[in-house]
């Protein structure tokens, strides 16, 4: 019997598209070693379109998946809502020790994502050690921290800045239920979630700290970094994870953009509604691949209108059209 590894996702009927992306790469680059038992928090995604991510999943013969509605847990309407680009979704990562008590840990990643890897390797990380999350730290020196001045204290500041992103977390389930981590969470994430920048991100370091450890960056490539010139530019230096050692870091940060497992579309602009998004060519490639063409070109409309009307949909769907035209050549 393969070993099994847990994995859940959490997303509104609006990222349906995007889920579907994701969840195939995934597969596509998963280990035949193991069975991938996949898994969707969620209120609003409608049984049609449910069957049509089970039927996408079915096409592995290594992974399963399941849809588990969440709407029990909305219990409280000051919090449950969209903040910024932040769907009230985020929330159910901090309830995951309740929502899967058969499990001891488990993988939870965003689907503004695709995969060029396999990630079983992060699953089996830090076994011998006691943290409640494992993710990967900033890597890149930002003025991030400006936006937590007036809202936190210098103590909680400097927690801040040891922060790991939330697009990619390896949850230890099991050491958040023995030691009732759940609910420090939450009673936190509601009490202070008008100032949380990151909401679920920041809940977590501000209550976890210093039980988190760091994954290695490849697990979660940032899109951006693609900008930046590995051999002249500053890495962050409150990140744990990262060596202090320039030269290491910059080793580990070019192999990481070399050979990512997770590439993370970070910000509003997704390649999904706009063709400036640096890396937008792998998604398209994927998409295509997915057989997930037809319900992009559906949903495209509604995509567009959402992002503020910058751009001509007539255009955009010709630059689509051309783009994918161009992949199957």
């Amino acid at each position: 019997m393969m070993e099994k590894i847990p994995v859940f996702f959490t997303f509104d009927r609006n990222y349906v598209v995007a889920a579907e992306v994701a969840i195939y790469s995934m597969l596509k680059y998963a280990s035949p070693k193991y069975e991938y038992r996949l898994y969707v928090l969620h209120t609003d995604i409608p049984e049609h379109l449910q069957e049509e991510i089970i039927r996408l999943v079915g096409k592995f013969r290594n992974a399963s998946l399941e849809f588990i509605d969440t709407s029990s847990f909305d219990d409280d309407e000051n919090i449950l809502r969209s903040k910024a680009h932040f769907s009230k979704e985020i929330y159910y990562k901090l309830i995951a020790a309740e929502i899967f008590p058969q499990y001891d840990r488990i993988i939870c990643t965003d689907v503004d994502v695709v995969f060029t890897g396999d990630i079983s390797e992060s699953y089996f990380m830090h076994q011998d050690k006691f943290f409640y999350f494992a993710g990967i730290g900033q890597i890149l020196e930002s003025d991030r921290i400006k936006n937590y001045k007036d809202k936190f204290t210098t103590e909680e500041i400097e927690i801040l800045k040891k922060e790991i992103a939330a697009g990619y977390l390896l949850m230890n389930l099991k050491t958040i239920r023995e030691h009732s981590m759940q609910k420090k969470l939450t009673d936190y994430y509601k009490a202070n979630y008008h100032k949380l920048c990151l909401p679920e991100q920041d809940c977590i370091i501000l209550c976890c700290w210093p039980y988190i450890e760091y994954l290695p960056i490849k697990f979660c490539v940032c899109n951006h970094y693609y900008k930046t010139n590995p051999d002249t530019t500053a890495f962050y230096q409150d990140n744990d994870g990262l060596p202090k050692a320039h030269e290491e870091a910059r080793r580990l940060f070019k192999e990481a953009l070399d050979n990512p497992v997770q590439l993370h579309y970070v910000g509003e602009n997704k390649p999904w509604n706009s063709l400036s998004v640096i890396k937008h060519g792998v998604w398209l490639s994927l998409l295509r691949e997915s057989g997930c063409t037809t319900r992009f070109l559906k949903e495209l409309p509604g995509f567009i209108q959402k992002r503020a009307r910058k751009y001509s949909l007539k255009r955009f769907l010709s630059k689509v059209s051309s783009r994918l035209s161009s992949k199957k050549q």
